[in-house]
């Protein structure tokens, strides 16, 4: 059952939901239970519903492909990930530029937009985010590009994420490494910074006071849904926790048990 915290704007219909991936529409390899009914719900009552991950260590492509394992037919177009904002961003905002990736499995973004990736400290760009495959060498060609001047974007600096035991240090741990060696702040794309929700609107013209952010962080996923004007509910199956809601300074329109409860938020908002 879903906790309203602000009621001042639930009169406003939601035509949009945007859901967050980690801790809300699965954790590690598992599905969270009800999320496929509950994204068919949506799209049955017309509403637009989009996904959209911090993650930036894989494409849209691998994203979609997962939504799919767990019956979730989500068109490229409404899957958004961290490494396609970055490529975005780079593509609007440093045309002709380099870049090198720490998560080479993402590369086919930039590429798709034009970027040419290489693999030496004469990169234009270094584009962070959660690289498994990590090597001291691969860590030490970003250290010299930003030494020589490279530009430093992070897909996010999330400290860690959920997974079916527990959690993973996250894209931060990696972040941090090269901000504190180089002593270089780096430009982030992912939340809770408002680049992605932006990026939604822009490509598809969305209106953000009709839009619901569903998410399990309140740091990120709410925080950024805050900066936007955006309406938010907080999911308790992933990292922030009711009792952080209720007392923090984050404070979500909505607490929830699970995904389950996000239709019924969206129908009670359409009889106001």
């Amino acid at each position: 059952m879903g906790v309203r915290i602000n009621s001042r704007r639930d009169c406003m219909q939601i035509q949009t939901v945007i859901f967050d991936m980690d801790g809300v529409i699965y954790r590690g390899e598992k599905a969270m239970p009800g999320a496929k009914e509950a994204v068919r719900a949506l799209e049955k009552e017309g509403v637009e519903v989009f996904f959209l991950t911090n993650n930036g260590s894989r494409t849209r492509g691998h994203f979609a492909r997962r939504l799919s394992s767990f019956g979730i037919k989500a068109p490229l177009g409404r899957v958004y990930c961290t490494s396609y904002g970055a490529a975005k961003y780079m593509a609007a905002n440093m045309p002709g530029a380099t870049a090198y990736i720490l998560e080479e499995d993402t590369e086919k973004e930039f590429t798709d937009v034009g970027i040419r990736c290489v693999h030496d400290e004469k990169a234009n760009a270094v584009v962070v985010g959660l690289d498994r495959k990590l090597t001291y060498a691969k860590l030490s060609i970003a250290f010299r590009a930003l030494l020589r001047g490279a530009h430093f974007i992070a897909t996010n600096d999330d400290p860690s994420y959920p997974v079916e035991d527990g959690f993973l240090p996250g894209a931060g741990a990696i972040v941090a490494s090269l901000a504190y060696s180089t002593r270089r702040r780096p430009i982030i794309i992912g939340k809770p910074e408002p680049y992605m929700l932006d990026l939604i609107v822009e490509e598809h013209g969305i209106r953000k006071e009709g839009a619901l952010m569903v998410g399990d962080q309140l740091s990120t996923d709410i925080l950024m849904a805050k900066k936007e004007g955006m309406k938010s509910a907080l999911v308790l199956t992933g990292v922030s926790s009711r009792a952080e809601a209720m007392e923090g300074r984050i404070r979500p329109d909505f607490v929830i048990e699970s995904i389950r409860d996000v239709p019924k938020i969206v129908r009670d908002a359409a009889k106001r």
